[in-house]
């Protein structure tokens, strides 16, 4: 008995002195020769920790202390990676093969590392429909139903968005104690496009950095979004402050798109003036025959204070910039040609070609998609 007692102490200070670990191990078909990569994901840098050249059956083990939960990347030489995310003491196992790394894996033993899949997945399913869209949208420019066919990939589009917002902030809501939702809040479906809208939806931020904090208060994910957290609502006061003194953007989102030189405008610069926000594509029928109405109201009431912001959701600035100059369109024309000014048509919620809005001189919106005789009527009732 005294033997046992004696050696009790020993084991639970050996148990004690364990640190924590994390096994990642799997196969990579077709990986023969090539050299595969572990990195742990900083807030701001990429650290090797470890590396392996791969057999002919690809197989390979990893083993590294962690004492919380932690992004990692799966590196090939030849450039293919995916990203996994670990609990300590968990035994993870990967399968996939070399060249389609991210996309056709397998993953188990890891809770957080199947939440990264879920929204890898859905971000490249999201992506690639747009693909799809931009490029029927493309091929359609010829057709003569181009005006109708146009409108309802428009609304498609702005559909496949509107979803993976709701699916990003539904995954957060229901991991928010998971640092996977900390991904999720900073997905991008494009370099300038996040799945979720930096002042609409910082109420989401709000729950991860809450969430992070009580749970992981020294993590450096944790304080890189608290640190974002805080900036984001410095910036969301500043603009309410601003909005209240300058009584602008009352109910309506601010647009900050690029002329045909180049030229960055933003549409708040516009307060003051009464506003026709007009969104419209250089190869649709009905768009260029609004640029008729347009220019009669513009010719009619620009010296009294009536400013036009059109917006292209062209994907061509060429074909979108000969459309200005051939109907003589004296008047601010915008478009980000790079995604169809995919932001500005969501911020505006437009689902059909052509599309507007009237903002009055306060700030408010006073009108929409209003085409003719009745856009006239509403200018000339505001520009008094």
């Amino acid at each position: 008995m005294k033997k046992l007692l004696f050696a009790l102490p020993l084991l639970l200070l050996f148990a004690c002195n364990q640190e924590p670990t994390v096994k990642i191990k799997g196969s990579i078909k077709k990986g023969e020769g090539i050299t595969l990569y572990l990195d742990k994901l900083h807030t701001a840098r990429v650290e090797t920790i470890d590396s392996v050249k791969l057999d002919k059956n690809g197989e390979f083990s990893f083993k590294t202390k962690s004492s919380q939960p932690e992004f990692y990347l799966l590196r090939l030489s030849n450039g293919k990676l995916l990203t996994l995310l670990t609990s300590p003491d968990e035994e993870v196992e990967v399968n996939s093969i070399s060249t389609h790394m991210n996309q056709a894996y397998i993953v188990s033993g890891s809770t957080g590392s199947a939440f990264v899949k879920d929204l890898n997945d859905k971000l490249k399913e999201t992506k690639d429909s747009l693909a799809v869209i931009r490029k029927e949208l493309q091929e359609k420019k010829a057709d003569p139903n181009y005006s109708s066919i146009s409108q309802n990939l428009l609304a498609k589009y702005i559909e496949v968005i509107q979803d993976q917002r709701e699916f990003s902030a539904n995954f957060i809501m229901k991991n928010a104690t998971s640092l996977s939702s900390y991904l999720a809040l900073y997905q991008k479906i494009d370099d300038n496009t996040y799945t979720l809208n930096e002042n609409d939806d910082i109420k989401y931020a709000k729950v991860v950095a809450s969430s992070m904090r009580a749970l992981y208060p020294e993590h450096e994910y944790t304080k890189a979004v608290l640190a974002n957290l805080e900036t984001m609502q410095k910036s969301l006061d500043n603009l309410k402050i601003k909005n209240l003194i300058k009584e602008k953007g009352a109910n309506y989102p601010n647009l900050s798109l690029k002329n045909t030189t180049g030229k960055e405008i933003n549409l708040n610069s516009l307060h003051g003036k009464l506003i026709v926000l007009s969104f419209w594509a250089s190869q649709d029928v009905n768009s260029r025959k609004q640029n008729i109405t347009l220019k009669k109201i513009h010719a009619k009431y620009k010296n009294n204070g009536l400013e036009i912001y059109q917006v292209s959701v062209d994907q061509d600035a060429k074909l979108w910039k000969e459309a200005i100059e051939k109907d003589g369109l004296n008047w601010i024309n915008v478009c980000d040609t790079e995604n169809g000014s995919a932001l500005a048509v969501r911020n505006f919620n437009v689902q059909q070609i052509p599309a507007n809005y009237i903002i009055s001189k306060q700030g408010d919106i006073v009108g929409k998609n209003l085409y003719g005789l009745a856009l006239e009527e509403k200018v000339a009732q505001y520009i008094k």
